[in-house]
């Protein structure tokens, strides 16, 4: 596994509060795992995908 599949590992995205920068599959994981209380969303500045509560705002 890289990285990008372990959220503990993964890269942190600066511009984005130090969320978690992680591939599409392990993102979609987390969500699937957490039975809606986590939704998936790609970085709209570095080539990744960060997960996060549906309460918070939209980065």
């Amino acid at each position: 596994m890289t990285a990008g599949h372990v959220y503990s590992q993964a890269p942190r995205c600066g511009e984005c509060g130090g969320c978690a920068l992680l591939i599409e599959e392990a993102a979609q994981a987390l969500v699937k795992e957490s039975l809606g209380r986590l939704v998936a969303q790609r970085c709209p500045i570095e080539d990744g995908w960060h997960v996060r509560t549906p309460a918070d705002k939209a980065r």
